[in-house]
């Protein structure tokens, strides 16, 4: 029996009075999982086992999961993952505990309620996301071998300026003292190396005024800024290639008066077939979704100040959605169009008034063959500019989508 097919049949309606929003019913699937996890542990349902909840019982949820701060930190969770905005979280996880309280026991029958989630708990274990293990009893944890160390970790970016910073590894302690040899040796020959080439360069007759730039494999996501060098005078310099935080090093050569070097801002973004992103491009804001999904990327606010400012100009924003351009065509369908209305619902939950908000079928509504997650997408757009000054060049680079 497949528990959160249930409590989602019969649950989500009550909650969003039969409406259809897909952001709001994947966080309440979410919770359902955490719900039942909590539930199936003996020590936590048998504290109310004879007791009688009514439907209404809003702080039945707190004897579900007493620690006050893991109240906070799940409400928080879910609302940032999901876009939905936080005191509407905490209302609809208040409302939903009883609820699917009652519905467990109908399931359960005459069983014990602990027995019978633990007997059905592996229909949950990939619906709780990882995230949230650290609301799960650790028995139950167990049960669905699953443990905090599975949670995934978020690769951290680090964006740097042109501001190079020299990195010196640290040699490891010999103990034989072969380095403390090797070290002096090894500094007279850098000193060396640095003397012969000051010598080569000041026996030039004229400066050299040409970049050059070695560039090594780009990480996930890579930034640099535009940077203007000016020679100080007609005297020949000399910079050596220096190791930097970016992933670019740029060496520059001896350079006439006046000569100035410019560098492109470059941006590159890599698109996920397993998370949802969001990319902000020459005034468009793309929403990418994973692969049969329609939940917004939970960072999608901070790249859409520029949308959400013209909204409050009173400019009209259009919505156009996409289809997979493989598949079953009308389970794509019906998942673009839940994907334009978690974008629109997305853009109000931000101060987007509905009336400012139209939905544009584009002309070619599927995806480029080939490139499935431009069919995962939605596109957000001033209707009436149509243009926003970008902040610079975005490339986008894809990993492999799974089969749909």
């Amino acid at each position: 029996m497949n528990i959160i097919e249930h409590l989602t049949r019969t649950v989500t309606p009550v909650l969003l009075n039969n409406a259809t929003d897909a952001n709001r019913s994947s966080l309440l699937e979410k919770l359902y999982a955490i719900l039942v996890a909590r539930l199936a542990d003996g020590n936590i349902s048998n504290s109310f086992a004879n007791a009688t909840i009514a439907d209404d019982d809003n702080s039945f949820f707190d004897r579900v999961l007493p620690d006050t701060t893991h109240r906070t930190d799940l409400v928080q969770q879910l609302s940032r993952h999901y876009s939905v905005p936080e005191q509407e979280t905490s209302s609809l996880v208040s409302r939903a505990a009883p609820l699917v309280l009652r519905e467990l026991r109908s399931l359960a029958g005459t069983t014990p309620l602990n027995t019978f989630l633990s007997n059905n708990i592996a229909s949950v274990a990939s619906v709780i996301p990882a995230w949230a293990y650290t609301f799960i009893p650790a028995g139950i944890l167990t049960m669905l071998n699953l443990s905090p160390a599975h949670a995934a970790t978020t690769p951290t970016v680090k964006t740097t300026t042109r501001r190079e910073e020299h990195l010196v590894a640290t040699p490891k302690r010999d103990e034989g003292g072969l380095m403390k040899m090797l070290l002096p040796i090894i500094g007279l020959l850098i000193l060396g190396a640095l003397a012969w080439a000051l010598l080569k360069s000041c026996n030039k007759t004229e400066p050299v005024a040409t970049p050059v730039v070695a560039s090594t494999t780009a990480s996930t996501t890579t930034t640099t800024t535009t940077t203007e060098v000016s020679a100080a005078s007609a005297t020949n310099s000399m910079a050596m290639p220096v190791a930097s935080t970016t992933d670019m090093a740029v060496a520059s050569m001896p350079m006439a008066s006046g000569t100035t070097m410019t560098t492109t801002e470059t941006t590159a973004t890599t698109i996920s077939s397993t998370e949802p992103s969001v990319v902000f491009e020459n005034g468009r804001l793309s929403f990418y979704f994973a692969t049969g999904k329609a939940q917004v990327a939970g960072n999608a606010k901070e790249k859409a100040n520029d949308i959400l400012e013209a909204a409050k100009q009173g400019k009209k924003i259009g919505i156009s959605g996409y289809t997979d351009s493989t598949g079953n065509a009308a389970a794509n369908e019906k998942l673009a169009k839940e994907r334009a209305q978690a974008v629109r619902s997305f853009l109000v939950a931000n101060g987007v008034p509905q009336s400012q908000l139209e939905l544009i079928k584009p002309q070619d509504t599927t995806g480029a063959a080939g490139k499935d997650q431009e069919g995962r997408r939605v596109d957000a757009y001033i209707v009436d500019d149509n243009a926003i000054p970008a902040t610079g060049t975005t490339t986008v680079t894809t990993v492999a989508s799974p089969a749909k």
